[in-house]
């Protein structure tokens, strides 16, 4: 039996800039490997293809960096496959300013 069999699987950041594989992609494909149930979720669709080239995920494009559109993955995510039992948050955003001048 593999070490994920049926466990639901979100990661972050599961495209990768630019050529060779980047942490993201390299483990949204590794959980597929391992019997994960991935939703591999990216802001690039181009980039979330080529992960699709490499092993078996959902795909679905959100930008982490806002709220609404994180909401909607995660409910994506449950109304595909009913929960989650891994979150891998392999991308975030950065702006300037403390958290007090962050919306979010």
């Amino acid at each position: 039996m593999k070490r994920l069999q049926g466990k639901v699987a979100i990661v972050t950041g599961a495209g990768s800039v630019g050529p060779g594989w980047g942490n993201g992609r390299a483990t949204a494909v590794r959980f597929a490997e391992e019997g994960a149930k991935v939703f591999a979720v990216d802001r690039d669709a181009a980039s979330l293809r080529e992960t699709t080239e490499k092993a078996a995920v959902r795909t679905h494009l959100c930008d982490v960096t806002d709220g609404l559109s994180v909401k909607a993955m995660v409910q994506s995510c449950l109304d595909e496959w009913g929960r989650v039992d891994i979150l891998v948050n392999n991308v975030g955003g950065s702006a300037p300013g403390g958290p007090v001048e962050m919306s979010e």
